[in-house]
């Protein structure tokens, strides 16, 4: 049997040699922006207590690169924060989420804090932040603001999902039902006696105002992988209420708009 010479042999691994690390080596140092793309890379707890047990929120991603990515960790820069991500590839143009916790116990300050993403292949990594300030000795407020108002104009029924100050109440809402077995939402709707020229009646307008505010909330609650068997949306309350109806409601709305709204409470 014939054999090659050495100097073949060795010259022929270590060309394979170099050629298999540039393969390699070449993707796991790739100058590539990263290309998980987050809804918002920070997030403000508000006002919590220091007893009141870790705090957490959801940071929702896309993929939006032609390849799966693989997230390799999610470090948090102190102690006091910890990142949870997925340990599968994330498909190309499929979402996922990090949750990130923060543990405010012994840390009765202001904080601000943060998780940083490293995806394999990239050198690039993602921060994702969080802020608040924590009450010494004291237990967490359970929801602050508790209350949301949005009010209509004449035959406006829809709550606009994107619309910022909504879609900031209800993603509020996230960790309390992380951290809570339960909790209660009341949808309270109103329309005025102006008589409606798009539903039956003025019943039937501030019944889908309530409709639709809790299909919206449910859709973010969702977007953000939320148990939604945790949440008990309670009886709406649907009113027509305020002045008589006056021909000249038009040159009188000012009367009539304080009447034409929706408010939600959590508890």
């Amino acid at each position: 049997m014939m054999t090659k010479p050495r100097h073949i042999v060795l010259l022929t691994g270590l060309f394979l040699f170099l050629f298999g690390w540039s393969l390699t080596g070449s993707g796991q140092d790739s100058n590539k922006p990263a290309p998980l793309q987050f809804q918002h890379s920070s997030f403000d707890f508000g006002t919590i207590g220091e007893l009141g047990g870790t705090v957490y929120h959801s940071f929702i991603f896309q993929n939006t690169s032609n390849d799966t990515v693989w997230i390799t960790s999610a470090s948090g820069t102190c102690h006091c924060t910890t990142g949870e991500f997925p340990q599968e590839g994330i498909p190309p143009k499929k979402s996922g989420i990090i949750k990130v916790a923060y543990d405010p116990k012994g840390r009765p300050w202001e904080f601000e804090s943060a998780v940083e993403v490293k995806l394999k292949g990239f050198k690039e990594h993602k921060e994702l932040k969080v802020i608040g300030k924590t009450i010494g000795g004291a237990e967490t407020i359970r929801f602050e603001p508790a209350e949301y108002t949005q009010k209509f104009q004449y035959n406006e029924k829809s709550i606009e999902a994107e619309e910022a100050a909504f879609k900031a109440f209800v993603e509020k809402m996230v960790p309390l039902i992380e951290k809570h077995k339960l909790i209660r939402i009341q949808i309270e709707s109103s329309a005025s006696h102006v008589p409606t020229k798009t539903f039956a009646n003025n019943n039937e307008l501030t019944a889908q105002r309530a409709k639709d505010a809790r299909s919206k909330m449910l859709d973010i609650l969702a977007g953000f992988q939320a148990d939604l068997s945790r949440v008990v949306f309670q009886n709406d309350i649907t009113l027509v209420q305020g002045p008589a109806y006056s021909k000249d409601y038009k040159s009188q709305m000012a009367k009539y708009v304080p009447f034409q709204y929706v408010k939600i409470r959590v508890f």
